[in-house]
């Protein structure tokens, strides 16, 4: 017969109500709560009784001690007077039973009892929820602010539409915490200073429950939908929680040796700040290493060495290739990165000519471009302008230096409108065509002829078919 039960704690910390009522039920049935924690609950067996719990807070106590302080000691010595017995303390949470189910309550005025859970709620509630919901604010507004300034890469990025919901989710939970920490305490110090009666905590923590279940969906989505590697996906997800567990240990480790509690919290924190600094260094040295791919994991066909170092050789399908347009022989690497939403798709193709003998390949050998579909038609005007815009003049010292686009006759191109870049002293063979909601940005390294305009139209302009372009390609769908 099994003698220990582990449960979800699927109640509010702050729900007195609730938690003394399942205590109850348990008991009833033969299980003794034993060990308190965050998501889980462990009991062990007894035998079955009627018995009634009181759950209380204790402002002054925090998880850090190595023991209960002077004051929890004079609280358990008093209860234990009238028969009520410490189960266990959990933080500022104490939970105490009584055989006596018609026992005096440990609490009996209600202003006291709100000031204790208010307190205790400011300290475990109300400032880390505040801190937590300033930085997912913070990282929610800087996604949105990116949108703007890359907001063809942003919008045609699943990872990046699916982060800014998981960032904004994640915000409501924390303001939904806050609201309720307000919207009790204000009435509940009402109730018990006008009517002498406590406002019970009723809280619905399956909406916030919900909330997290939704974020962490939309986790999953993003990470998901950058196809990282194995390896790197699976360090970001144990990296999180083998902290937590690490700096746990230390905490225990610290309070069985009976360190204070200021000491134990300063080295505590001190470690898991260490610790993250450090996987973080780790991960970013593999990476530079090599050891480590946080790139999407393309097959190459081949490889070659180039300043030191080993590049891919790669042989994604491209809708246009320098060999339609030129007799040029070499050995090419063909490159394709595609990323698609409801909104946009994007899709940057390259080639070029592998180096020989480790020289620095040639540039005439080079063909560099950008398709991007908008599917929504309100945002065409905004990308059109976003990509326009990507390319600004500088001043420097009342020196003007020159990047941008100017229209140029788009009949050559068979185009809605056509643009050319304007860099420095020169007028650069990079193009940036418009048919219909298309926006195609094409760079080429000689001057393109007549002809092969006339090719780039045909490929770019008239029959691109994304699909066959990346069959790997990222949806949100």
């Amino acid at each position: 017969m099994k003698e220990v039960k582990r449960c979800f704690c699927s109640f509010s910390f702050y729900d007195q109500q609730s938690i003394q009522k399942k205590l109850e039920d348990m008991a009833e049935k033969g299980w003794m709560l034993e060990k308190t924690g965050s998501f889980m609950w462990t009991y062990k067996r007894m035998e079955p009784q009627k018995l009634r719990f009181s759950v209380t807070y204790f402002p002054g106590a925090s998880d850090f001690d190595p023991s209960p302080t002077d004051g929890e000691l004079t609280k358990i010595d008093y209860c234990r007077q009238d028969g009520w017995i410490l189960v266990t303390s959990w933080d500022v949470m104490q939970i105490f039973y009584n055989e006596n189910t018609d026992a005096v309550p440990i609490e009996t005025e209600p202003v006291t009892q709100v000031e204790n859970i208010v307190r205790s709620m400011k300290k475990n509630v109300l400032f880390p929820q505040t801190m937590l919901c300033t930085m997912l604010l913070v990282n929610f507004l800087m996604r949105l602010s990116q949108w703007r300034r890359d907001p063809v890469g942003e919008l045609s990025s699943p990872f990046s539409i699916y982060s800014v919901l998981m960032f904004g989710v994640l915000t409501l939970v924390c303001l939904y915490q806050i609201g309720f920490y307000g919207f009790w305490s204000r009435k509940a110090k009402a109730a018990a200073r006008n009517n002498g009666v406590f406002l019970s905590i009723r809280s619905k923590p399956v909406a916030g429950w919900v909330l997290v279940a939704v974020s962490a969906l939309f986790l999953i989505l993003s990470w998901a939908s950058l196809r990282r590697s194995i390896r790197f996906a699976l360090l970001w997800i144990c990296m999180v929680p083998l902290i937590t567990v690490i700096g746990n240990l230390i905490k225990k480790l610290l309070k069985r040796r009976g360190v204070s509690r200021n000491v134990n919290r300063t080295v505590s924190v001190c470690a898991v700040v260490l610790l993250t600094f450090l996987m973080l260094g780790l991960i970013t040295a593999a990476i530079i290493r090599g050891g480590l791919h946080i790139d999407s994991e393309k097959t190459a066909t081949g490889t070659y060495e180039l300043y030191g170092r080993t590049w891919g050789i790669y042989n994604d399908p491209l809708p246009l290739e320098i060999e339609d347009l030129t007799n040029v022989s070499a050995r090419w690497s063909k490159e394709a990165d595609h990323q698609e939403t409801f909104l946009l798709s994007s899709t940057e193709y390259r080639q070029y000519a592998v180096p020989r003998d480790g020289n620095e390949r040639v540039n005439e050998s080079e063909l560099e471009y950008t398709v991007t579909e908008v599917k929504q038609s309100f945002l065409y005007g905004f990308i059109k302008r976003a990509v326009l815009g990507s390319r600004q003049d500088e001043v420097h010292d009342d020196f003007v230096f020159t990047d941008h686009y100017e229209p140029i006759d788009a009949s050559v191109w068979n185009a809605d409108d056509a643009y050319q870049l304007h860099w420095s002293d020169s007028v650069l063979n990079t193009y940036l065509i418009c048919w219909g909601k298309r926006i195609v940005e094409i760079k080429f390294y000689w001057e393109p002829t007549p002809e092969q305009i006339a090719i780039v139209v045909e490929k770019l302009g008239e029959s691109l078919i994304t699909d066959s372009t990346d069959p790997k390609k990222e949806s949100i769908y």
